[in-house]
């Protein structure tokens, strides 16, 4: 029997999300130093809180910069304080992941959800799930593809049997069976599926994946984030599709 190979990624320091973690601060701050101001208590110059009261943003910040501020910290800047908790290498091998006291088995991944630009991977397993973060591993693209490779080939068989046995199996808002997809109500044979492609888009300041089903002309843009095992859902597609 071939050895198992073991590969480690070590633990690296989130160094972009320090703005965001940074800007709350700040922002937090000011709103708390403009409202102790009134009370005497002076952690500002306050001449710099009474420019900040007059000014045009006043009222924003003092309104909105405490919720903002606590947005930034604890959600934007949260891969730093997942980063102080984290152990300091991750392993995987063709029996399973393990990060410190986790460890899971390739076997027992029930679905993988892919989620901001894969910078994340949610792999929900017979025990609960764990959300890898490949951004805080050294070799974050090696990671992803090998998590990948373990994973989709064992969901994509499940599929088939599925699909072999005359189960429809959901994914997300879209479902499967021997016919072909359904979605919103909607019957797409494969006969009538055209293309699929997986394009990129940007908007409001957050990037996204969104997969495209060219059916009878018509294209329909579901978010990749909405649909749990989408890179299985693709391999499926590609394979029916091309045969």
């Amino acid at each position: 029997m071939e050895a198992s190979v073991k590969r480690t990624h070590s633990l690296v320091f989130p160094t972009p999300v320090l703005y965001w973690f940074f800007a709350g601060l700040v922002l937090s701050y000011l709103v708390v130093a403009m409202l102790l101001a009134p009370a005497g208590v002076h952690l500002l110059p306050l001449d710099m809180v009474v420019s900040l009261l007059r000014g045009n943003m006043g009222f924003f910040i003092l309104l909105f910069g405490l919720p903002c501020g606590i947005y930034l910290i604890g959600w934007r800047a949260s891969d730093l304080f997942v980063w102080m908790r984290a152990p300091h290498s991750l392993s995987l091998d063709d029996q399973g992941l393990r990060a410190g006291a986790v460890h899971i088995a390739w076997r027992d991944v029930e679905s993988v959800l892919e989620i901001q630009n894969h910078d994340r991977i949610v792999l929900r397993h017979r025990g609960g799930s764990y959300k890898l973060r490949l951004n805080l591993w050294s070799d974050a693209e090696a990671l992803h593809q090998s998590v990948m490779e373990h994973v989709v080939p064992e969901l994509l068989e499940r599929v088939h049997q599925q699909v072999a046995d005359g189960q429809p199996v959901r994914f997300g808002p879209l479902t499967l069976d021997d016919a072909g997809l359904t979605h919103k109500g909607r019957r797409m044979r494969w006969e009538e599926i055209e293309s699929i492609r997986v394009q990129d888009e940007f908007d409001t300041g957050v990037s996204t994946r969104e997969l495209v089903i060219v059916a009878q002309g018509k294209p329909r843009k579901i978010d990749e984030a909405k649909i749990p095992n989408a890179p299985v859902l693709l391999a499926y597609l590609s394979d029916r599709l091309a045969g």
